[in-house]
C-alpha cells in the first residue's frame, strides 16, 4: 500500500523560534512541489510568504499556547500560492518553543473558525484601544430574571460573578496593581454589594438590562470610592441574564464639584430668605421669577404661584416699567442705587416704600433684582399732643 499521507488533505509542519522549518510532512511536501525532506532546516520563507509569517511569528508571544486558528497563503516551489486556513498551537520542547502548524486548503469548518477568531481579534483590538472603559461580566450560574427582585439583586452579587473582558482603560481606571490582569481579579473587589450598587442593579432590572449614564459608586483598588457612570446592556435568554457588558466614566470630580455648588447654592438661598427686606426677580415683561421669603410674607404670595404673578399685581411704579429697566441701565458703577418711591395698592391703606433696583442677566435675558423696604412715619399718642419737633413712636404705615 502506497504512502497515503502523501495525498492527505491536512499539511503539517512544526516551526522553530529562530525561523527555520524543523519537519514537514511529506503530504506539505508534495503538495508544494518539494521533494521529501527538502523543508526540514529551510527558513520559513522557503513556503511561507511574509504576512503569513509575521502572524505567525507573532503566535510565540501570545499568553495561551492555543491552539490558534488562522487564515494566510502557502507558497510552493513554482511560486504559486496556495490559501490555507491553519490550525497553530506552540510547543514547549527541550530545545525551546516551537510551532505545530496544521493547514488545509482553504474553505470549510476551520476557515470559518480562522474568520472568527480574526474577527475576535479585531474586535479585541478596538476595544483594548479605546479609552473608554470597557467591560463584560458574567456569572458562573446565570441569574434567574424570574425570581423577584430582591432575589435578583442578590444572585447578581452571589452567583459567582467574574469579569469575561475588560481592556486596558478598565484596568487603568481602577488603579490595577502592576502585574495584575484585572479580568483575573474578583469583582467584588471593584463592585462591591453596597447600598448605592444594589440600587444600580435594581435601575438595571427595572430597565430590563438597557441603560445609559447609571451611576455606581465603585472601589479602585487603591482604595478610594470613585463615582461611575455606565453605559450597560445585558444578553439574556429566556428568563436567564447570561452576561452583561457595558462602558465606565469616572465622574468623581463632577460629583464632588456638583456637591460644592448645591452647598453653596443652599447657602445662598438660606441667606437670601434671611434678608429683612422683600426681594424679587422679574424680567422685561414684568413677570415675577423668584422672590425671596420677606416678599412671600409682604404680598401674601405662595411659591407655586409666582409663574402666574405679574409686578403690576403687587407693585404701583411712578412710571412705565421700561422706564426702570433704562434708569438701572443708565447708572454709573461705583454710584449709590436711587431709591424709587412706589406704593403698594394691594396692601391694606396703599402703603409706601422705596424701591431699589439692579440689573441682572438670568440665562442670556435681561432682569432686575427689586428690593422693597416701607417706609416709617410717625404716630402720635391719641391720648397726648406730642412735643414740637419729636416723633413719639415709629410704625409702619398700613
Amino acid at each position: 500500500m502506497g504512502d497515503t499521507r502523501a495525498h492527505s488533505a491536512m499539511m503539517e509542519d512544526w516551526l522553530g523560534a529562530a525561523g527555520t522549518i524543523l519537519r514537514a510532512d511529506p503530504a506539505q511536501e508534495a503538495r508544494l512541489g518539494h521533494e521529501p525532506g527538502a523543508l526540514a532546516g529551510a527558513p520559513w520563507s522557503a513556503i511561507y510568504p511574509l504576512d503569513a509569517r509575521e502572524r505567525l511569528s507573532a503566535l510565540f508571544q501570545r499568553p495561551g499556547a492555543g491552539p490558534h486558528a488562522l487564515t494566510f497563503e502557502l507558497r510552493g516551489a513554482a511560486g504559486a500560492t496556495l490559501p490555507v486556513a491553519a490550525l497553530a498551537e506552540r510547543i514547549e520542547t527541550a530545545a525551546g518553543p516551537c510551532l505545530r502548524v496544521m493547514k488545509w486548503p482553504a474553505g470549510g469548518a476551520v476557515e470559518d473558525l480562522a474568520q472568527l477568531g480574526e474577527e475576535k481579534e479585531i474586535l479585541a483590538s478596538i476595544l483594548a484601544a479605546s479609552d473608554d472603559a470597557g467591560w463584560c461580566m458574567e456569572w458562573a450560574e446565570p441569574v434567574d430574571l424570574s425570581a423577584p427582585e430582591h432575589e435578583i439583586i442578590r444572585q447578581v452579587f452571589e452567583n459567582g460573578p467574574r469579569w469575561r473582558f475588560c481592556n486596558e482603560a478598565m484596568a487603568r481606571l481602577y488603579r490595577t496593581p502592576p502585574g495584575s490582569d484585572f479580568n483575573d481579579l474578583p469583582v467584588h473587589e471593584t463592585f462591591p454589594r453596597t447600598p448605592e450598587n444594589e440600587d444600580f442593579i435594581r435601575r438595571l432590572v427595572r430597565a430590563s438590562f438597557d441603560v445609559n449614564a447609571s451611576p455606581s459608586r465603585d472601589l479602585r483598588y487603591d482604595g478610594v470610592y470613585i463615582e461611575v457612570e455606565n453605559d450597560v446592556r445585558g444578553h439574556i435568554r429566556g428568563n436567564r441574564l447570561l452576561r452583561m457588558w457595558g462602558t465606565a466614566r469616572d465622574v468623581s470630580k463632577h460629583a464632588r464639584r456638583a456637591a460644592v455648588l448645591r452647598e453653596e447654592i443652599d447657602t445662598l438661598e438660606a441667606i437670601l430668605a434671611a434678608l429683612p427686606e422683600a426681594v424679587l426677580v422679574i424680567d422685561r415683561a414684568g413677570r415675577l421669577l423668584r422672590a425671596n421669603l420677606a416678599a412671600e410674607e409682604l404680598f401674601n404670595l405662595a411659591p407655586e404661584t409666582l409663574p402666574a404673578r405679574d409686578l403690576s399685581d403687587l407693585i404701583a411704579l411712578p412710571g412705565p416699567l421700561e422706564a426702570l429697566f433704562a434708569q438701572v441701565a443708565s447708572r454709573a458703577p461705583g454710584h449709590p442705587d436711587p431709591l424709587i418711591p412706589v406704593t403698594l395698592p394691594r396692601r391694606a391703606g396703599a402703603p409706601r416704600a422705596d424701591l431699589g433696583a439692579r440689573a441682572l442677566r438670568l440665562q442670556g435675558a435681561e432682569c432686575l433684582v427689586l428690593s422693597l423696604r416701607l417706609r416709617l412715619a410717625p404716630v402720635l399718642d391719641p391720648g397726648a399732643a406730642p412735643p414740637p419737633g419729636q416723633v413719639a413712636q415709629l410704625r409702619a404705615e398700613g
